[in-house]
């Protein structure tokens, strides 16, 4: 039986023969086939072969999974499971840059937007044949249906997180819902960061906050990173705090 490790670094190894390129990105395995690309996660591969106990097998279901939906003579977007992804700038960069549809949100940050598959995420690129409007609208209108209510960290502290873990936390900032929850429990002058997809952190603007903050942040187990900045936002204004502040 492999080890999570050595069965990440063989699959990783072995997609890379069949596909244009094959890395691990945080949590997932980013698999990309041409212009195409689509992330699974590397915890529901090694579940699956643990519970078959035979590697090939496993190989050969996610290698029929991954050209099943990478190889689609056209990719079809269902706009009911489409949404809104806060990534790093530099994700998706570099020599095999990635033309994903990507937009600024922040001074480090991007909005990607996924078609959620279930198990797998499939980025929206811009090669696809897509409305990216109609797109873009049906994301948010998707986001903005999602529940998760802001909880304090510590009773003495105006420092909240999210209650549930998602995949979709860091980008629930952006949603109408969670806008309200922050204004009513905190105010408009708040301090925010986006250490990775799965952790958002809000507090009321305090400067001693400020180092709490950066102390969450060192401590994100989440790989899937996004920033490693604090913000601050005052009255729709977002802006990375100084150094110095």
């Amino acid at each position: 039986m492999l080890t999570f490790a050595d069965f990440t670094n063989k699959i990783i190894s072995d997609l890379n023969k069949r596909f244009s390129e094959a890395i691990l990105e945080g949590n997932y395995i980013l698999v990309k086939s041409g212009p195409a690309s689509m992330s699974i996660p590397i915890s529901s591969m090694y579940r699956e072969y643990q519970e078959v106990k035979d590697y090939k097998k496993t190989l050969k279901l996610y290698v029929g999974i991954i050209n099943d939906i990478l190889n689609q003579y056209k990719f079809k977007i269902d706009y009911k499971s489409v949404y809104p992804f806060l990534k790093s700038r530099d994700f998706g960069k570099g020599e095999n840059d990635i033309q994903f549809y990507r937009e600024q949100a922040f001074t480090d940050i991007d909005v990607l937007y996924v078609s959620d598959m279930g198990e797998t995420f499939r980025f929206i690129l811009q090669t696809d044949d897509v409305d990216f409007d109609k797109m873009k609208k049906a994301a948010w209108e998707n986001l903005n249906k999602m529940a998760n209510p802001l909880v304090k960290l510590d009773k003495t502290l105006d420092v909240f997180c999210l209650k549930y873990s998602t995949d979709y936390n860091s980008t629930l900032l952006l949603s109408t819902a969670l806008q309200n929850q922050i204004h009513k429990k905190i105010g408009k002058d708040y301090l925010f960061a986006i250490p990775s997809s799965t952790t958002l952190i809000v507090a009321r603007y305090r400067p001693e906050y400020i180092k709490i903050i950066e102390s969450l942040i060192m401590i994100d187990k989440d790989p899937s990173k996004v920033s490693g900045k604090v913000y601050r936002c005052k009255n729709g204004i977002f802006d990375i705090v100084d150094e110095g502040y």
